[in-house]
């Protein structure tokens, strides 16, 4: 099973969800994940061995300039990457 966490926000955030990816692969070890984070800790989530792929947002940065073109072409680029890794469950982390 492949699923994409969404945790996009703060460091210490960020780390306490990797619990939850243990607690996971404990119960099934046919997971695998990858990980929707803000660019400034995609190197935090490098650091934990089961995550596959990082996707980066730059939603802070792309706040400051909303329509410049390279804003939306890394949106843009973000959305088909996300979209062509089919994933069969996505948790967005973001709430918890």
């Amino acid at each position: 099973m492949k699923v994409l966490i969404v945790k996009t926000s703060s460091m210490g955030d960020v780390i306490h969800t990797f619990p939850a990816i243990e607690d996971a692969l404990r119960n099934r070890p046919d997971m695998s994940f990858d990980w929707c984070v803000e660019e400034a800790f995609a190197g935090i989530v490098a650091l934990h061995p089961a995550i596959k792929s990082i996707h980066k947002v730059a939603i802070r940065r792309w706040r400051k300039k909303p329509l410049d073109g390279g804003t939306w072409r890394e949106m843009v680029g973000l959305r088909r990457a996300l979209r062509s890794a089919h994933y069969d469950l996505v948790i967005d982390a973001q709430a918890c």
